[in-house]
């Protein structure tokens, strides 16, 4: 007889968020595919998303999911706000999993050599799902 244990290890969500932030802010809460597809029509307007975070040299940005054709996703460069406190060490435990996110797009800065759709700058909520 044989017996197998498993164990589920349940990691607790990273949260962080900019308290003292003006409470009549709303933000649009919209896909990551949609905002891929309409982003210029949210110039300058707060939004809300979910996507894949991934940080390396030269790259901090959420994206889309992979088209199932062609195998790429489409990703926006991301702007912290000043006062979102999140260390180097949380980023790393986020990198590569789906956050939620909440910010200003920016279509005037395309992030690093502009090859992303926009920047969602002043991002004052993050939370790892």
């Amino acid at each position: 007889m044989t017996l197998v244990i498993y164990s589920c290890k349940i990691s607790p969500k990273l949260a962080f968020k900019v308290s003292h932030l003006d409470t009549t802010i709303k933000a649009t809460k919209i896909s990551i595919s949609e905002l891929a597809n309409n982003y210029k029509n949210y110039q300058g307007q707060y939004i809300e998303t979910t996507g894949k975070f991934y940080q390396a040299f030269e790259e901090f940005a959420i994206y889309t999911d992979k088209n199932l054709l062609t195998g790429e996703a489409q990703g926006f460069w991301l702007g912290i706000d000043k006062d979102l406190n999140i260390d180097n060490s949380s980023f790393d435990k986020m990198n590569g999993k789906r956050v939620t996110i909440k910010g200003i797009i920016d279509t005037t800065h395309k992030g690093h050599l502009s090859s992303y759709l926009a920047t969602i700058t002043k991002i004052y909520f993050w939370e790892q799902q």
